[in-house]
């Protein structure tokens, strides 16, 4: 049914120049600050503000210009609020994002560009084409066909997965619709090359850090603690972790895992698995905002993100932000911030023997655990607002007109 909105996968040139500051229109189906997408669109936001004169739709409810609010759909909610129903994680998300699209799509203002994020901005992406905009398609994960591919993980626990097969249609028709694609590391953008797509429309913007956010770790907790900060979904792979974890054989250890879950197997697991070792600790989501970074990981000897398909993991900036080592998946896009040794490490995905090695390695190294921290925050330095809004600028030269 979507195959009729793509119109063209070719960049347009048009003849029009942007005047003093051009006029864009960014999309997600977030409200700011609020997880993952809602810190992207922030820093997006950021970027973009000292460049164009912004129409900004979102989820909050208390926006003022240049926000503009839209309500939450009302089958989504429903969807959730029902015990049989809310275990359809993709039925709630198809539902969210094609009534945020939708009214997007009625309410566009003139304007040279229009961004929306995959999977919530096939109406209104195709909409803009026909106004004239040029159009930016924000993808946070890897290729819509590697992160199904990293979903496929949701068969081990039994649950199931938040990929409806609409979803992926109207991702893919975004993509054609899309004369940019950014992603957030290289690695998402290799997953995109690798399928034909000219290495020009697909733009790397890495996001930024605001390192006085987060202070460093003192490394005096007389614990060697591990930590996960995640959603508990199959293919974030903190069951990785935590198998592990439960082979590490070092006096004074203990795993707290951040994060919630929405699958009964999934919250059972956990429970089992702290039953059977009291050193493993189950935190939620809500605990991590009243906590704060300096007890989520300033009280932490490494983080662990285990990931099996990561366009980015903001948790990584904010590990080592906090001046602790990592340990990541080479399938996390926030793996190529990680030198190997020096800040942390990189492991396959699915090899939880590699993971247990490393715990190994600097639970007994006291001292290596506060240089490679130390290393950690000094990367963190040099990803600033500059460095985020460069290559997503250039990146725009020859769409919707902008030189």
């Amino acid at each position: 049914m979507y195959q009729s909105i793509i119109e063209s996968s070719q960049p347009r040139q048009t003849a029009s120049k942007f005047q003093a500051r051009g006029r864009l229109v960014l999309s997600a189906n977030a409200v700011p600050r609020r997880g993952g997408q809602g810190v992207n669109l922030s820093q997006m936001i950021g970027a973009y503000g000292s460049e164009f004169d912004l129409t900004v739709f979102c989820r909050d409810s208390n926006a003022l210009p240049p926000l503009r609010f839209v309500p939450e759909s009302k089958l989504g909610a429903f969807i959730s609020k029902v015990p049989l129903l809310r275990r359809r994680h993709d039925w709630q998300v198809l539902a969210s994002d094609l009534k945020f699209d939708w009214r997007v799509s009625r309410q566009l203002p003139k304007a040279d560009l229009f961004q929306g994020v995959a999977g919530q901005c096939a109406i209104s992406i195709a909409q803009a084409r026909r106004n004239g905009c040029g159009t930016i398609l924000d993808v946070l994960n890897p290729h819509i066909d590697d992160f199904i591919e990293a979903n496929r993980e949701a068969a081990r626990f039994g649950v199931g997965t938040f990929i409806h097969p609409k979803m992926r249609q109207r991702t893919l028709a975004e993509y054609g619709n899309a004369d940019r694609i950014r992603v957030m590391s290289d690695y998402a953008r290799q997953t995109f090359l690798a399928r034909g797509f000219a290495e020009k429309r697909v733009v790397v913007a890495t996001p930024p850090v605001t390192l006085d956010e987060f202070t460093p770790a003192l490394f005096s907790e007389p614990k060697f603690r591990v930590c996960f900060v995640g959603l508990f979904e199959p293919w974030k792979g903190f069951h990785y972790l935590i198998e592990a974890f439960r082979k590490l054989s070092v006096a004074d250890t203990e795993l707290v895992l951040w994060g919630a879950s929405g699958w009964r197997s999934i919250t059972n697991y956990l429970a089992e698995q702290s039953r059977l070792d009291p050193r493993i600790v189950i935190r939620t989501a809500r605990d991590i905002r009243s906590e704060g970074y300096e007890n989520v990981y300033g009280k932490s000897s490494v983080l662990v993100h285990p990931s099996l398909g990561d366009g980015f993991a903001y948790v990584v900036t904010e590990a080592m932000a906090s001046g602790i080592p990592v340990i990541v998946t080479q399938t996390t896009g926030a793996a190529e911030l990680v030198i190997d040794g020096k800040n942390g490490y990189v492991v396959p995905p699915r090899d939880s023997e590699a993971i247990l090695e490393r715990l190994k390695h600097l639970a007994n190294s006291p001292s290596l655990l506060r240089e490679m921290g130390r290393a950690a925050r000094q990367t963190m330095s040099g990803l600033n607002m500059d460095q985020f809004r460069g290559p997503l600028i250039a990146g725009l030269a020859g769409v919707g007109g902008n030189t």
